[in-house]
């Protein structure tokens, strides 16, 4: 016999919009009418340094981000996002939060998920390991570690 389920009134599901990401969508779904609450999906546009640093500039020189290239980017994802919640989710309880990320990604979602404070939160694994993992980092094990919230995640689908 199940005991008593905790209460949720408030999901945040991380997303990068890729496929791998994508796995999440029909629990958070499911999850989101089975609780009848709210679902903001979160992604981030990524301006910190270190992004930078890797694309277009070096950790002392930075490159800076062109206003226009960040408006463009955020019209992207913002389309993007819309999209996705037309397809996979419930339009009346979905919200989406685009965030700017000034600092490495796994700190700025940690940082919104300490201020909003989720029920739970849901994250995909992309399911690296090894080197792909050491050199390019665990946004997930970070938020793991670190938010303080049940985070759930979501293996990425095998491809």
């Amino acid at each position: 016999m199940i005991g008593n389920l905790p209460s949720i009134h408030s999901i945040v599901l991380t997303t990068d919009l890729s496929t791998d990401s994508a796995s999440a969508y029909n629990l958070a779904a499911s999850l989101t009418q089975m609780y009848s609450c709210s679902l903001t999906i979160l992604t981030c546009i990524d301006t910190s340094p270190q992004y930078s640093e890797a694309s277009l500039g070096t950790l002392e020189a930075p490159a800076i981000i062109a206003p226009q290239s960040l408006t463009n980017a955020y019209a992207d994802v913002e389309n993007a996002l819309r999209e996705t919640i037309a397809e996979h989710f419930d339009t009346t309880r979905t919200h989406y939060y685009i965030l700017q990320a000034p600092v490495p990604v796994r700190h700025s979602i940690v940082t919104y998920l300490d201020e909003k404070k989720p029920d739970l939160v849901i994250m995909s694994s992309h399911g690296r390991s090894g080197i792909s993992r050491a050199l390019l980092g665990s946004v997930t094990e970070h938020v793991l570690r670190h938010c303080g919230r049940p985070v759930l995640v979501v293996p990425a689908k095998p491809r």
